[in-house]
């Protein structure tokens, strides 16, 4: 009767590890796969801010800041010469010191604006390519490129400037 009661209790016993190592295989097994999502939430959010840090990386080594405050000195002086054409010198200065204004303003989001440049950038390309580039653009190519950068937006400017002339001038002579 002993062996027989020791039987069941063993019986019992075995079912009842059995359900302990069932219950904790099905918790380990939700908690892993529940886990899962997080972790790879987890990898591609840190993924992400990698790249967003090689944007802006990227954005450092081509002297984006430069490059914007020499497109607003770009955009300030053809606005200043289309509004000069446009109603003479008082104008020019009137609507210069609008736009001014305008500027200052615009450029105090200046880092909201490149924060959201290198999101953009890392939305559209892979931490490999960012770092190439910025590999690039650290080359002695990439450094002549990017010195030449200012010159070729000031003609940029001038050439945009010249056809928006030209354009003006057409839709004035065409006027009936």
């Amino acid at each position: 009767m002993i062996s027989r009661n020791m039987r069941a209790s063993d019986c019992a016993m075995r079912r009842a590890l059995m359900a302990c190592v069932v219950a904790l295989g099905i918790f380990v097994s939700a908690a892993t796969v529940a886990g899962v999502p997080a972790y790879a939430e987890d990898a591609a959010a840190g993924l992400e801010a990698q790249r967003i840090a090689a944007a802006h990386e990227l954005m450092e080594v081509t002297g984006v800041n430069a490059q914007l405050d020499g497109m607003v000195d770009i955009m300030s002086q053809g606005f200043r010469k289309g509004a000069g054409d446009a109603g003479g010198k008082t104008a020019a200065d009137k609507a210069g010191e609008e736009f001014d204004r305008f500027m200052q303003r615009m450029l105090s989001y200046r880092q909201a604006m490149l924060d959201d440049f290198a999101k953009m950038y890392a939305d559209r390309v892979t931490l490999e390519e960012l770092r190439a580039v910025t590999e690039f653009y650290r080359s002695d190519a990439g450094q002549k490129f990017i010195k030449a950068m200012p010159e070729l937006m000031q003609q940029g400017g001038q050439l945009g400037i010249k056809y928006s002339q030209k354009a003006l001038q057409d839709m004035k002579d065409a006027k009936p």
